[in-house]
């Protein structure tokens, strides 16, 4: 199974996700989820469960330097640090504290992006790994 995890840790955002619409287009094959800060247990447990069963996933981290309560994505970082081959993560904006997270790590694929960058990574690493 090959998922795509986009999580939003900034600002409350909108609930449309033109990103999200392109990749469920262009990766029809890809599980799709996403949920942010304000996201409940239940959505969460979601999210670790198919990060964790995933053969494939690619963790898009929405942040900026405005959020640094990081409590309610803790279990998915944890689950993140372990090493397993077939993830990626990629971190939307600038957030010191998650960058220094990721990159003290180096059983972690890791890579800053812009917004227009996102569907064109994701799409390379799912086709890379066929």
């Amino acid at each position: 199974m090959q998922a795509f995890l986009y999580f939003n840790v900034t600002a409350p955002g909108t609930y449309r996700q033109p990103l999200l619409e392109q990749l469920k287009a262009a990766l029809p094959q890809v599980a799709i989820l996403d949920l942010d800060a304000q996201s409940g247990e239940l959505v969460q447990h979601y999210a670790l469960q198919l990060l964790k069963e995933a053969e494939q996933a690619v963790v898009c981290i929405k942040a900026d330097e405005s959020k640094t309560d990081l409590g309610s994505m803790m279990p998915l970082l944890e689950e993140l640090f372990l090493e397993k081959r077939g993830r990626l993560v990629l971190l939307q904006g600038q957030h010191a504290r998650l960058q220094r997270m990721f990159g003290a790590r180096e059983n972690i694929n890791y890579k800053t992006v812009g917004e227009e960058e996102v569907a064109q990574e994701a799409q390379s690493f799912f086709e890379t790994l066929k």
